[in-house]
């Protein structure tokens, strides 16, 4: 069967995904203030802009969905290309109604394909592996109907772990009042953010130094370790703070060799309006193959 694949810009896809002929992304953009609309990108360049920029902005940008009509054209192109399914996976419900709109419109098109738009209760490098996980099953055979069971079990079970490191983000947004965030600077407070089980994000815990926060993460894979028998996969994201994530995966991959993979991805810019510049994340992802 001739399966398309569909994900949002805040995948952030490395250039090989991006490039795969059945892989398809739909972007968002950010609106600032003044007028100007950029659109969510993994461009070095672009990415460094739009962070340098939020520094600067008093007022938050907002961000907006694919348009309607990108969609269906997209939709349209895929069945003149002989497609017959169609795996969408988006951001979580929970930031976006990205995955409420392709639920809409893929319903519309269910009496000509196979069709399923999968829920991944995160975003960023979680969509990304969840992705390569669904491209590796079908080139094992497996039929539309066992990848998408598989790839509603990974967004069950994989959970991303964020750290603020910029608290103004969190003040212009309301989360957040000034005087608690210049306190929380003072002390050196780093709040450790997760992806729930519902897609939603909430403060799991409040963290002195940096360095301890890392300390949180080390526990956190090892109890994934455990929990996953059949191994898990190490992704890190970061908002323009490539060296520190870097850094904390080279540490990752001396203390668990035992890992099936590491990779790094941008936060995109749509995913840095509510993190913030420096914001740093650490995805677990659960393999689905074996």
């Amino acid at each position: 069967m001739k399966i398309a694949y569909i994900v949002d810009s805040t995948a952030g896809l490395k250039d090989e995904l991006k490039q795969h002929p059945d892989v398809n992304v739909l972007n968002l953009t950010i609106n600032f203030s003044n007028g100007d609309v950029y659109e969510d990108s993994t461009e070095n360049s672009k990415v460094k802009a739009f962070y340098q920029r939020l520094k600067e902005e008093k007022q938050l940008p907002t961000t907006a969905q694919p348009s309607l009509g990108e969609y269906y054209q997209l939709m349209d192109q895929l069945i003149a290309n002989n497609y017959q399914a169609v795996i969408v996976i988006n951001l979580s419900s929970q930031l976006s109604g990205t995955f409420q709109t392709s639920q809409m419109v893929l319903n519309e098109y269910s009496d000509r394909l196979k069709v399923t738009a999968i829920d991944s209760k995160g975003t960023s490098v979680v969509i990304e592996n969840m992705l390569e996980q669904a491209l590796e099953m079908q080139n094992m055979g497996l039929t539309f109907e066992e990848i998408n069971e598989k790839l509603n079990w990974l967004a069950e079970e994989s959970h991303i772990y964020m750290v603020i490191e910029d608290l103004n983000n969190l003040v212009k947004s309301g989360r957040l009042s000034s005087a608690n965030a210049f306190l929380g600077s003072l002390l050196q407070i780093k709040p450790l953010l997760e992806f729930t089980d519902t897609g939603a994000v909430q403060v799991i815990e409040k963290i002195r130094t940096e360095k301890k926060v890392y300390k949180r993460w080390e526990e956190i894979v090892e109890n994934a370790l455990q929990k996953f028998p059949n191994g898990i996969h190490l992704r890190f994201a970061h908002g323009d703070a490539y060296e520190a994530v870097a850094a904390v995966q080279e540490k990752m991959k001396k203390k668990f060799p035992q890992i099936k993979s590491f990779g790094i991805g941008y936060l995109t810019p749509v995913v840095g309006v509510h993190g913030g510049n420096g914001v740093k994340g650490m995805a677990i992802i659960p393999d689905a193959i074996n």
